[in-house]
This record gives C-alpha cells, structure tokens and sequence, in this order.
C-alpha cells in the first residue's frame, strides 16, 4: 500500500490499552491513520521464572482484536520484537500464525521488516508477500540510510524476499536522536530521503521519538514536555522543495521507543495522564500512595482540564474519558485504561495537526 503524507504511522505495541485506543477513533480519523503494530514476547513471571503464558497463547487472539479494533483498515505489522527463535508449537514462524489468522478476519496488513532481519523472518514475509500482494514495509536507521551500501544491502533484500522496488515502502525510523542542531539533523534526513532507493520505494514515512523513558524527573503537579519529533517534521516538510518527495510522519504516540521490561512487582509507576497538545505533551502526575492505585485520577483529569490546553471533550473518545472521570460519570480506571485514554487522544491531535499542513 502508498502511505500518504497526509496519513499518520503510529508505532503501537499490541496491548490492550494500544488496541482499545485504536478502536474509539472516529470512522474518518481511522481512515488517516496506518498503524505500525508491534507484537510484544509474552510477559516474564519472575517468581515462576518462567513466561507467564505461552507465545501460541500470547498471539491466540490476535487475528479477533485486530478485526474488532480495526476492521479492515491497513496496518503493517513488525514481529521483529519477538525472539529469534521463538516458534508456534506447530513449529511455524510467529509472522506466519499472526498473518494467517488476520487474513481470516479480511484484515489488511502489510509486513515490516529489517536489513538485519534473519533468514526465516525473510522467508516468512517473502511468503507472505507472495500471497496478499500488498507489498513489503522496510524499516531501517538513519546510519543504515547513510551508509554507502544501502542501496546495494537494499537490493540484495529485495532479491530474497522476492519484491521490486514499487512495491516497497520505506519508514526511516530515527528513535530518539539528538534533535539538536536541527538544521544539521534536516540536511541528513533530506539526503537520505533523496537517494535513489528511497526515490524508488512506494511511499517513505519519517518516525521519530521524544517522549521519556521516567517521568520521575517531571515536575509535579503537571508540566510540558515538547513533541521534539513533530516539530522536527514540520522544519523538515517547510524546508522541502516543490520537487522533493514529501515523507509521511510517524511518531511512539504516547511512549518512549524501548518497551520496560522487568519485575512488575517493583516497576510500579506512579499514577500519571499523558495529554498530548499542538506541540507537546501535558504529563499530570502525583507521587502514589500506599494502599491507593487511582483515587489520585479524578484530581489529575482536573489539572488538564484546567491547563488552559484541554480540547474539551467532544475532541476525542481519550478527551471525554477526562471529563467524564473527572465529572464521576467514568471510572477512576486502571493503566490499561489511561494507556488507551492518552494514546486515542494522541492520534486523534496528529491527524488534525496533519490535516493543518499545506
């Protein structure tokens, strides 16, 4: 599939709170909207030591959260997260199972993957790619992009998965850079954007991140921190010639590029509103008290609500979540539930913002 630069590339970890938030946009913002979904390795019990589920019941239900959330919209889907070796018990490969079983939904999925993808990842997408036709998302660093032999590292991919150019998008994926100088970051990233192999590619899409790893250095009660990320893409979109390709824009919504890992046990954070705004985000936060898990959420939906920045609640399903929590028509909720309520609202402001974009 093209990816436009009106749409907007969300990488989104297949959790509860990322598929829920998917399912309460509106009809016409999923319509601008192509998911970059990650599928996540099953949790580690670590008293147990050992997973808390196998992966064949990890990815059980994909195939109906996905049809239930997002219908037959397009998504790209990246199982580069999951181990190496990691195997269906019927010995296939995890890519295989995830597109079988949302092709049996009518989903519409384009699969991702990477120069330093292995062999059967390979396998597994040329196959794939083989029976939906919907082409093949590469997703490479900037060093990858600068790197002399991109071009011919490129092609050697796309001989083995079996894929012309045309049918390749490319998702220049920056994480978390030094966003400063920013002239000098948006002279590279216009290089890149103006080789060949990206000239040659279906679409391009530029993917960046800024939001914390900890919020623990944030002040309290509130404070905001700046969408380095979108500010970057709106110099670089000002700074393109009419002859230059504009690139789509994606950004991590509402989290850092690395996923936590670790003891949940100990990994308890405290409770916290992620609100984005024109071009940051409001992070309420309060320290948690012992024996309370969200009684604090009523007076944080108040310090957005009375930020001077909250859309109101008719902008977004994550918008009237805030008002009604604060009102006592919602529940105080739980982090899966604040996971869908900031990254909906998210979305919902990036593809407003987009559609602001001469």
């Amino acid at each position: 599939m093209t990816i436009s630069p009106k749409q907007y590339v969300p990488v989104l970890r297949w959790r509860a709170g990322e598929y829920r938030a998917l399912s309460k946009l509106s009809v016409a913002c999923k319509s601008l909207v192509v998911p970059l979904i990650e599928v996540l390795e099953p949790d580690f019990d670590f008293e147990k030591l050992r997973p808390v589920k196998t992966i064949d019941k990890q990815l059980l239900d994909f195939g109906a959260q996905l049809q239930k959330s997002w219908g037959q919209h397009p998504a790209l889907l990246d199982g580069r997260q999951l181990l190496t070796a990691t195997r269906m018990a019927d010995g296939s490969h995890p890519m295989t199972f995830l597109f079988n079983a949302a092709r049996a939904q009518g989903a519409v999925l384009t699969p991702v993957i990477a120069l330093s993808s292995d062999l059967d990842y390979q396998i597994a997408v040329r196959d794939i790619a083989a029976q939906d036709m919907n082409g093949v998302v590469l997703r490479c660093t900037l060093d990858e992009a600068l790197d002399p032999d991109f071009a011919v590292n490129v092609a050697f991919l796309l001989g083995m998965i079996a894929i012309a150019p045309p049918q390749l998008d490319i998702v220049l994926d920056l994480r978390s850079p030094s966003y400063e100088p920013q002239a000098a970051l948006i002279a590279i990233i216009r290089s890149a954007l103006a080789s060949p192999t990206f000239l040659g590619a279906r679409s391009s899409v530029v993917l960046g991140a800024s939001f914390p790893e900890t919020l623990t250095a944030l002040t309290l009660p509130i404070q905001t921190i700046d969408r380095l990320e979108w500010r970057l893409y709106k110099t670089l979109i000002t700074a393109l010639t009419a002859q230059e390709r504009r690139p789509a824009f994606g950004d991590y919504a509402v989290a850092a590029i690395d996923f936590p890992r670790g003891d949940m046990r100990f990994m308890r954070g405290s409770p916290n509103i992620r609100y984005t705004v024109r071009d940051g985000w409001l992070v309420a936060r309060t320290k948690r008290l012992k024996g309370q898990t969200n009684h604090a959420y009523p007076s944080l939906c108040q310090s957005i609500i009375t930020s001077g920045q909250y859309r109101g609640p008719t902008f977004s399903q994550g918008s009237a979540y805030i008002s009604g929590c604060h009102a006592g028509t919602e529940t105080r909720g739980n982090a899966t539930t604040w996971k869908w309520v900031a990254t909906n609202h998210h979305i919902t402001v990036v593809v407003d913002d987009l559609s602001r974009i001469p």
